[in-house]
């Protein structure tokens, strides 16, 4: 299994490249990422994106939905294209930078940027789909077309809605075919209303189980680092982590400055805006703004921070 949700303070810049906060890394370190913006016509069509690495679920099965060309072994490339043009439209004013293309501070490093959001997609939307058996994800055409859509027509100051609604396409384009009960690897592989828990003695397989209800305890991996399970354990409270159903894991007391102890992790309610957040999952109505240390839920918010834009700029 690949260790995406380590990324968030063992490398730093990698999920703030990405857009994606984690408010308690311990250090300056904190990854920030946010949403691409105006991409433009001049995104990748999916014909254009070369093929996937072979391996877990590059071969997924089209759903019978109307087919919108998208094919599952070039999906992650064809969102990770969208993202990167988002980003680049967003943090320079061009919408498709090529490789070493010149930028503030820099060139532009489009193969960092295209590997990144190879594995995350939208917000981790597409994270655990190259991991996992191909039998066991669906690729959506029709959701996965508004995702693409979404991304490719995204405002570089977005609202909470708008992200939202990007997130519960790109979310809902791979679905997940393993039902409660059966084993998993990644959270990717189990049916909407389920997470992969993983076994307790730290295997790579565990089990596709019910959600968590509000009040229920989230601290499903204990890896050592806290900000790494932070991550992991939204998966138990919403979809995959997305924040969809109202839930997120309340991990981080923003009075104390520090991790809650792990019997006190629970399920709450997402919370208003100008409220504390470790994600952006957490909010209820906007996205969790880094900006200066104060990770505070906002609507509407520069996508694409400045940790986001120098993460892909080779000086």
């Amino acid at each position: 299994m690949k260790t995406f949700r380590i990324y968030a303070c063992a490398t730093g810049a990698v999920l703030a490249s990405a857009g994606i906060f984690l408010a308690a890394c311990g250090s300056d370190d904190t990854v920030v990422t946010a949403p691409p913006a105006d991409a433009g016509p001049d995104t990748l069509p999916p014909e254009a994106s070369p093929p996937r690495d072979s391996g877990g679920g590059t071969d997924a099965g089209d759903s019978g939905s109307a087919d919108a060309g998208l094919k599952a072994p070039t999906y992650a490339e064809t969102i990770a294209e969208a993202m990167c043009n988002a980003l680049t439209n967003c943090c320079f004013g061009n919408a498709n930078v090529p490789e070493g293309g010149v930028v503030d501070g820099g060139t532009f490093d489009r193969p960092k940027c295209l590997a990144l959001y190879k594995d995350l997609g939208f917000e981790a939307s597409n994270d655990g789909f190259d991991e996992v058996d191909a039998g066991n994800v669906t690729l959506d055409q029709t959701k996965g077309a508004d995702c693409l859509q979404k991304i490719n027509t995204l405002a570089c100051e977005l609202t909470g809605t708008a992200m939202q609604q990007i997130r519960t396409a790109c979310f809902g384009a791979l679905t997940g075919k393993v039902t409660t009960g059966q084993p998993c690897e990644r959270s990717i592989e189990c049916a909407p209303g389920n997470f992969c828990l993983l076994d307790a003695d730290g295997g790579a397989t565990g089990t596709c189980t019910a959600l968590r209800t509000s009040g229920q305890n989230c601290s499903i991996v204990e890896s050592g680092s806290d900000d790494s399970d932070a991550f992991t354990a939204e998966e138990a409270c919403s979809f995959r982590g997305s924040g969809g159903n109202g839930f997120h894991c309340d991990s981080y007391d923003y009075g104390a400055g520090a991790y809650r102890p792990r019997n006190e992790w629970t399920c709450q309610p997402n919370v208003a805006n100008g409220q504390g957040c470790n994600l952006s999952a957490w909010c209820a109505d906007g996205i969790c703004d880094p900006t200066d240390g104060a990770f505070v839920c906002k609507s509407p918010l520069d996508y694409f921070s400045k940790y986001s834009c120098a993460a892909h700029v080779n000086p």
